[in-house]
């Protein structure tokens, strides 16, 4: 996210150019800057304190027969893609109660607060209460769509029918991701809680559901507010919107007691091997039949958004593969982890140039009958640092990657400039992938979270890179301590890792974005990178640090430097100048680490602003593409431009960050021809592998409205009013926590070393 270097109290906000404004307003501004920051100055001797939050992750890692499984909620985290299981789609429909609730209590280990969160609910958790006056909203979606910025929780009910053809069968309830903090009952059940915004969970409801019969399914959401504590995860005011509620679909899943839950593919050039869990929910000891199988796979216009990998096998193809594995013995309640592997005869890899695919069927028999197969589509492909030169090798070849970046929210703008927003759709996120697709993106950056699984399957499809993340966004020593601590961003991390595992096109993960500290910082990176390397390793790791500190030396434990260029638009005067200099010393501190730059750009607010957008890539990109990796001495891997579409953002007084190369409603800001024209003078390395064409878009310059002037004055009273705040906090020793208390930033109470 574009970032100025952090002020005093250790947040960073932004400040656009001096020639977007007045100089009379300029003047005002920097003059009260001056003033904020002179004052705030003597609290650099003070540490915010607060004390955390103490519920505990719920993902563990488990030693089981074969090696370790991740184990969540009792049940071994399951594989959450489409499957051709029996299964009840619980999208559509929902009561839904509103709540601001006590975050303490949220966050207090369930021993010692599920009692008190029952008797709040006042019986909304139970079947028989009466929900018919709440009001119904559709899930997947969120409480708080754009422009309304209440950052509320809720009691969400739903009752459905449960086929008596389920008896018999175990059961679990998937959650694709619920924002932020959910407790789950069915049937008056409590299932259990999870917390995390943007990944997935379940739960084994086998016990708690009732075949043949109607079931009800109760979720109490709590979305605290960004800025009201600093033990959530991202804990500040960020700069993209924080839709609440059940943002992603819901499910019912039966399968046969003894089945395959999983199966994860380290993929290779030639072949993959394979890791499978097995788990027996059943009474009985067995003794299954594992058989593996490799299918072709094509994607074409017509399944480009079936979520089921079996459409994507080509009728009457035959298995590329076969093999039977040894499942052994399974014990009633027993988890079992079997590896294997396999090799590819005229294996055909994934790259952007040729997202080839293939299907791995997973069958678990007894006495020669299926009872139980699992799908998951996969690529082969290899993503690794060069060994000779600072470069990304794909397939073993060094590749420059130009990209964007794209927001999970789909705006739409009226003729009157009335801005609304929502979760995109399936069809809607395809669009926006066909946009990128347009000005020759290469790599994609889902903003600062675990992106939607949508844009990952259509990104396997289209043959488009990811570079995905957790949410670590402008952290610093303090919350990188608190975060840590309570085990959040490892458990972000490992659920991401594990939703997609089988993902060919997310080549990197980020750990962190424009966070500051530098031992504090490197030392929650190095955890985090140990954590994934034990979950996957087939991905590179990185973080976004801020490019004004381009000898920032905390990427040293990470497989490429990551940074945000904003030269000549947040901070120095020279675009060109700037960005080659820093691109110089960041080389200087890592000689032999590709760098990527992911964020380079600059608003759009009127039309005095859209020749400036297209000078800051024109100087920019010259520059980051001239110091490319597959250029004799080069090293930059890969420039995204933020963002591919305008978004909506929390922060105060901004509506909608126009940084678009479209904006609302799909059509293209002149920058826009200037990014496909300079996209596709950058070779990717791969050109001699037969090229999927890329469709030109067709769409127009949009309308654009002057409102860079008001930008500064509301970036800069934003900064004020959050130093004044802080002072107001400190001199009065304000102790309670929890809410906003009029301001953006978390109450906090302060102490002196």
């Amino acid at each position: 996210m574009p970032g100025s270097p952090p002020r005093s109290s250790g947040l960073a906000s932004r400040r656009p150019p001096r020639q977007s404004v007045p100089r009379s307003r300029l003047r005002v501004g920097l003059v009260a800057l001056v003033a904020v920051v002179a004052l705030a100055a003597p609290l650099g001797a003070c540490v915010p304190a607060a004390s955390a939050g103490q519920l505990k992750p719920t993902l563990t890692t488990t030693a089981v027969r074969g090696g370790e499984v991740a184990m969540q909620d009792g049940m071994p985290v399951p594989s959450f893609g489409f499957q051709g299981r029996p299964r009840i789609d619980l999208n559509g429909s929902w009561r839904v109660d509103r709540q601001v609730f006590d975050s303490d209590l949220s966050l207090t280990p369930r021993e010692a607060s599920l009692e008190g969160i029952v008797n709040d609910a006042a019986g909304r958790e139970k079947p028989q209460f009466d929900d018919s006056t709440w009001q119904e909203v559709d899930v997947p979606g969120a409480l708080n769509l754009p422009p309304d910025r209440r950052e509320v929780g809720g009691w969400y009910r739903r009752s459905f029918f449960i086929p008596s053809t389920w008896t018999g069968q175990a059961v679990s309830l998937k959650f694709g991701a619920v924002n932020y903090l959910a407790d789950v009952w069915l049937n008056g059940t409590w299932l259990g809680y999870h917390e995390g915004g943007s990944t997935p969970f379940a739960f084994d409801a086998t016990a708690a559901a009732r075949p043949g019969r109607r079931n009800v399914v109760v979720v109490r959401v709590d979305n605290p507010a960004w800025g009201s504590r600093n033990d959530i995860v991202p804990w500040g005011l960020a700069d993209w919107w924080n839709f609440g509620g059940l943002i992603r679909p819901v499910w019912l899943e039966a399968a046969n007691p003894v089945q395959v839950v999983r199966a994860d593919v380290v993929p290779h050039l030639d072949g993959a091997d394979v890791s499978v869990v097995v788990r027996n929910a059943g009474p009985s000891t067995v003794s299954p039949g594992l058989t593996v199988e490799v299918y072709p796979a094509r994607s074409a216009t017509g399944n480009l958004l079936d979520p089921d990998p079996r459409r994507l096998i080509p009728t009457r193809s035959s298995a590329v593969v076969t093999q039977d594995l040894d499942a052994g013995q399974l014990n009633p309640g027993d988890v079992a982890r079997i590896d294997g592997g396999f090799l590819i005869a005229g294996a055909e890899t994934w790259s952007p140039l040729t997202p080839n695919l293939y299907v791995l069927r997973v069958t678990l028999s007894n006495e020669g009958r299926p009872t139980d197969v699992l799908h998951e589509l996969f690529g082969l492909r290899q993503v690794t640092v060069d060994p000779s030169r600072p470069a990304v090798d794909l397939n073993g070849r060094a590749v420059v990657l130009p990209g964007v970046a794209v927001h999970d929210q789909e705006l739409v703008e009226s003729a009157g400039g009335a801005v609304t927003g929502h979760l995109p759709a399936p069809s809607e996120v395809l669009d926006a992938l066909e946009r990128a697709r347009s000005v020759g993106a290469r790599l994609l950056r889902p903003g600062h979270a675990p992106p939607n699984p949508v844009l990952l399957d259509l990104a396997d499809r289209l043959g488009l890179a990811v570079w995905e993340e957790i949410p670590l966004y402008h952290y610093t020593p303090q919350t990188f301590g608190i975060a840590m601590a309570r085990g959040i961003p490892q458990q972000m991390l490992r659920e991401m890792a594990l939703r997609d595992m089988n993902h060919p096109s997310v080549l990197f993960h980020g750990l962190a974005n424009e966070s500051t500290g530098d031992d504090d910082r490197q030392r929650a990176l190095t955890e985090l990178r140990d954590v994934d390397r034990g979950i996957d390793g087939t991905r590179l790791t990185g973080q976004a640090a801020y490019g004004f500190t381009p000898s920032d030396s905390t990427s040293a434990p990470l497989d490429v430097a990551g940074y945000t260029f904003y030269h000549g638009v947040f901070y120095g005067t020279d675009p060109s100048g700037n960005t080659a200099a820093a691109l110089e010393t960041a080389h200087e501190t890592y000689p032999d680490k590709p760098l990527m730059i992911l964020e380079f750009g600059t608003w759009a607010d009127g039309v005095n602003r859209l020749s400036e957008q297209r000078r800051i890539f024109s100087e920019t990109s010259t520059q980051l593409f001239g110091q490319r990796a597959t250029r004799p001495g080069g090293y930059v891997s890969g420039a995204i431009w933020w963002a591919l579409e305008d978004y909506a953002t929390l922060r105060p007084t901004i509506e909608v960050e126009r940084f678009g190369l479209f904006g609302p409603g799909g059509k293209a800001r002149p920058v826009a021809a200037d990014v496909r024209a300079s996209f596709a003078d950058v070779p990717l390395g791969l050109e001699d592998i037969p090229v999927i064409p890329i469709v030109p878009s067709s769409r127009g310059l949009p309308a654009a409205s002057n409102q860079s002037g008001l930008r500064l004055l509301a970036y800069i009273g934003f900064g004020f009013a959050s130093a004044l705040t802080t002072l107001t906090v400190a001199f009065a020793l304000l102790v309670r926590r929890g809410g906003r208390s009029g301001h953006p930033w978390p109450t906090i109470r302060w102490h002196r070393l």
